[in-house]
């Protein structure tokens, strides 16, 4: 084969598993349907309305991931599309008369760059290393589990995150199969580290950890300080540029660390230990081909303390990085563990197949005999086998979401046909347009009264019911609502969960006070959402 056409193969080569990434998630995105379905609008449209603020040249009003990156590139595809496509002459009026036009977009841009970051994740493997076997099994990074895919049909934090860290593999790859680091070179590198470490820090502050990847590599003290220095300016030049409110992210992060439970909602004490068991067995089963990788990964850096062992495995370039990965992953671990949910562990899980690759070569070194067919030969196997369940796990995925989405479709037609013209009250979490956008606000700052203005002009017989809240938040900045509630004879309540119905039964009896008022279920859905219709009595 000329250079020519074995070009041509491994440009084909290294396409195939970005192009299947692109595909999958289209797929799954469909299945999932519009942002403003179920609970799909918790983030993109809070990040959507945040990144108009932007887009207008003003702060937005996030206060927890930061976000800061994603907000740039969404309110940079939100200008262009404007220009390009724009029906109002108002970007503000067109994104609220057209928010899911904007999210689609935004979405494309965001698959786009994940998929390019991927390709370029082999190509550069390759180069490196002149093994296609290694580029394309490094490009599994992202198969590693259905929930990657699913948080590429959304734009949040977790959605830019991925090529972040796809890069910062990209950079440790090249880093470690230098042949000649130069001083320039070397200054280069601390450089990449240092800006994709601050990038993801100012896209969510709880990856700070992935900088203990680089900080270990990077050779000498005062280059380790460099690399520190750098990230930290990225992040606070991002961070201060547009922070609105820099102390309520500092609040929110002091009370996250010190209590426990979700969002520092728990007692005053740094863990729940009665959860540990519990949540590692739930990680076990949701991300089983993560566990296996976290014991192998452990297995190896034990081994490391035999002596017999010990020179020849910390003399392998693949020692440092692979002490690292297991850093990365136990902290995500304990955040979960931490934070109850299970999604957060979805930074570590990103670093599984970086970090089985880095086992293998180890153990290929340890003992050549049993790689003499092929050293990536085992680990393919390994991957192949434990990756088969993946593709009944997409398909049970479709299926949930093809669904939910139907049984979305089904309650927000039943209330388009039967009242039109009712008041309706909605809550979190349930299928309709102008919940999604309530929502939201909590993202735009400054402008919130100005949004709720336009809100309350889109949708005059909306009342928002926020559940984590259960109260009216936004009702006192609308006096005519508050006027018709008092004076209505029927309200619609959309619920999303009988918890949810009770408190907002509690608080409509007593803001109206109307304690002998009935209600009547009048619909639901499999999706567990009710229509209630209230009728109003003294």
């Amino acid at each position: 084969m000329n250079a020519y056409l074995k070009n041509k193969f491994i440009i084909l080569a290294l396409s195939i598993l970005p192009l299947l990434l692109a595909i999958l998630e289209i797929i799954l995105k469909h299945s999932r349907g519009e942002y403003f379905l179920y609970g799909n609008f918790d983030g993109p449209y809070g990040y959507l309305l945040g990144s108009l603020n932007i887009s207008q040249m003003l702060k937005p009003g996030y206060f927890q991931h930061p976000g800061i990156p994603l907000q740039f590139i969404m309110a940079l595809v939100m200008k262009f599309s404007h220009m390009l496509q724009g029906i109002d002459p108002n970007i503000v009026l067109d994104t609220f008369n057209r928010p899911e036009f904007y999210l689609q977009r935004i979405n494309v841009v965001l698959t786009a760059i994940n998929v390019i970051s991927l390709y370029y994740l082999g190509k550069v493997t390759y180069d490196k290393t002149k093994n296609i076997y290694t580029a394309l099994f490094l490009q599994f990074t992202p198969f590693i589990s259905v929930m990657v895919i699913y948080e590429l049909t959304l734009n949040i934090p977790e959605t830019f995150l991925l090529c972040l860290i796809q890069i910062l593999i990209t950079i440790t790859i090249s880093y470690l199969n230098e042949e000649n680091l130069s001083k320039r070179k070397n200054l280069v590198y601390i450089f990449l580290y240092g800006v994709i470490c601050g990038l993801a820090i100012a896209t969510k502050i709880s990856v700070l950890p992935l900088m203990i990847l680089p900080f270990l590599l990077i050779k000498k003290f005062i280059n380790k300080t460099y690399f520190v220095a750098i990230s930290l300016i990225t992040f606070f030049v991002l961070f201060f540029l547009i922070s609105p409110d820099s102390t309520r992210i500092w609040k929110f992060i002091f009370s996250s660390m010190v209590h426990s439970g979700k969002y520092g909602t728990g007692s005053a004490n740094f863990i729940d230990t009665s959860l540990i068991i519990p949540k590692l067995n739930t990680l076990y089963n949701e991300f089983s081909l993560f566990a296996v990788i976290y014991v192998l990964i452990f297995v190896i850096l034990l081994l490391n303390f035999i002596p017999k062992f010990k020179n020849q495995i910390r003399s392998n370039k693949y020692f440092i990085p692979l002490t690292g990965i297991f850093i990365i992953m136990s902290f995500f671990i304990l955040l979960v563990i931490k934070q109850i949910e299970s999604y957060y562990v979805y930074p570590g899980l990103l670093f599984s197949v970086f970090g089985i690759f880095c086992v293998n070569e180890i153990v290929a070194d340890l003992f050549p005999k049993f790689f003499r067919s092929g050293k990536l030969l085992f680990l393919y196997i390994f991957f192949i086998l434990l990756t088969i369940p993946q593709f009944k796990s997409f398909k049970n995925y479709k299926m949930f979401y093809d669904k939910r989405k139907q049984e979305s479709y089904k309650i927000m037609n039943f209330l388009e046909e039967n009242y039109p013209k009712s008041i309706i009250i909605s809550s979190d979490w349930t299928a309709s347009k102008p919940t999604a956008f309530y929502n939201g606000l909590n993202y735009t700052g400054s402008q919130t009264m100005r949004y709720n203005n336009i809100l309350m002009q889109m949708y005059p017989d909306y009342v928002y019911f926020p559940r984590w809240r259960a109260d009216f938040i936004y009702l006192r900045f609308n006096e005519n609502m508050e006027r018709r509630l008092l004076t209505a004879d029927t309200i619609v309540f959309h619920s999303y969960n009988d918890k949810n119905f009770d408190d907002f039964k509690e608080k409509i009896i007593q803001l109206t006070n109307k304690k002998n008022s009935t209600f009547n279920e009048v619909f639901s859905n499999k999706n567990g959402e009710k229509i209630y219709l209230m009728i109003l009595k003294d």
